[in-house]
């Protein structure tokens, strides 16, 4: 696997349902507060699988000076598992849950991922009072650049913001099943990366799979589908944890 094209598809941005919001820095009467965005740890789980397949990466926690937590991501590459550690102190809500959240969140931007985040320009919102702490009154919208490519806040599918009513029904085309090429529909954001193409073809070459063999993998993970790059990512992270599992030169 390309490790250029790795790097690339860990730091490709996150749809913004993807992304949570905390406040940082308050004003001096507390009502307005700097939105800090971060990746949930779903989306960070989901990324490794697309990249790596199920079964190629792992995290490992260890206790960090008595109310921090370490996380290590590992992740195999060429039958090697190589390791990045980051970690956070326990979190005000949660405590400890929370501070192993946040140690996996670090850990994964030591990965690259979600770490363009941090070039966000620092956007004052309004706060309300939650508990002992304070929560964003409203969520900010990301810059085009930090979203994924294509994606529009106008047509996004689920938004706190009124759609058009002329939306729904420009999507009903898609939902035909009739269409033979109803699956070429599948958005571009959920389709197989260049990445798990790229990986796949790799233990397809070192096992001696035949092309034969390859299709009807293909074709069982995702119903009939006839070439890898219509797969989701979901189906392709099957089809690269089955392929890891074929018996090499069967």
């Amino acid at each position: 696997m390309d490790p250029k094209e790795i790097m690339k598809s860990l730091q490709a941005p996150f749809l913004p349902d993807e992304i949570e919001w905390r406040v940082g820095s308050t004003n001096g009467d507390k009502s307005k507060g700097i939105a800090l965005a971060y990746v949930t740890n779903r989306a960070i789980q989901n990324r490794l699988d697309d990249v790596f397949g199920v079964f190629g990466w792992k995290n490992e926690y260890r206790e960090w000076k008595g109310s921090s937590q370490l996380c290590g991501i590992s992740v195999k590459i060429d039958g090697e598992w190589i390791t990045k550690w980051d970690g956070a102190d326990d979190s005000n809500m949660e405590a400890v849950k929370g501070g192993l959240s946040d140690a996996m969140k670090r850990a994964a931007y030591q990965w690259g991922i979600g770490r363009y985040l941090y070039k966000l320009e620092n956007v004052w919102v309004k706060i309300n009072p939650a508990g002992k702490s304070y929560k964003l009154a409203e969520e900010p919208q990301l810059p085009d650049w930090a979203l994924p490519e294509g994606f529009s806040y106008r047509t996004k599918s689920v938004n706190k913001n009124t759609k058009p009513p002329e939306e729904p029904q420009e999507t009903k085309p898609e939902s035909n099943t009739s269409s033979p090429n109803n699956e070429n529909k599948t958005p571009t954001s959920m389709l197989i990366s260049e990445a798990q193409v790229k990986y796949s073809h790799r233990i397809k070459d070192e096992k001696k799979i035949s092309e034969e063999d390859f299709r009807l993998m293909i074709r069982q993970v995702s119903s009939g589908k006839e070439s890898i790059k219509e797969l989701t990512k979901k189906e392709a992270s099957t089809l690269i944890n089955q392929l890891n599992d074929y018996p090499a030169g069967a």
